[in-house]
């Protein structure tokens, strides 16, 4: 088996569903022998994640000001350090400070990107940012219904319906 390295992008570790989710696919990842590494601000559930083995790197990447978008080199330089394999975004902002990191690596090496859609966002250019994944994880079969119903350009094989995006 070939270790892989993950890297989950999410505003903060404070409690709720994508952050449980978050925690969850961490810990699962590490039990099976992979890497997991998740970038946020922080939170109450940091300590929780790195008991189960995976890491955190504290960067404020969903802080909704211009100034955050300083923070697309700062992803670049963690991808290429830590060689990241995939690159999971899990809300819009650090989503778009990921794709935009990515972008700059070369497509030899660029890791693969997959995002999840964890609620019907509101519908626009800076949403559809979650929908641009090699795989977009939907929590469930409405939201997968709404990303359909309201992006009818969306390649429809590349959308996957995870419970809980777990």
């Amino acid at each position: 088996m070939t270790r892989m390295t993950v890297l989950q992008l999410l505003p903060d570790l404070h409690v709720g569903g994508v952050e449980r989710g978050t925690l969850e696919i961490a810990a699962a990842l590490v039990r099976n022998g992979h890497r997991a590494i998740v970038v946020s601000n922080h939170g109450d559930m940091v300590e929780e994640l790195i008991a189960s083995g995976a890491e955190h790197i504290a960067l404020p990447i969903g802080k909704k000001a211009l100034t955050t978008l300083r923070y697309v080199k700062s992803l670049h330089k963690i991808i290429e350090r830590e060689k990241v394999d995939i690159v999971h975004a899990r809300s819009r902002l650090p989503a778009w400070l990921g794709w935009l990191a990515i972008k700059r690596i070369n497509d030899a090496t660029r890791p693969h990107w997959v995002t999840t859609v964890h609620g019907p966002y509101s519908v626009n250019r800076y949403s559809k940012i979650m929908l641009s994944g090699e795989k977009v994880i939907a929590i469930s079969e409405f939201i997968r219904r709404y990303i359909i119903d309201n992006y009818p350009d969306i390649d429809t094989n590349k959308i996957e319906v995870i419970h809980r995006g777990v």
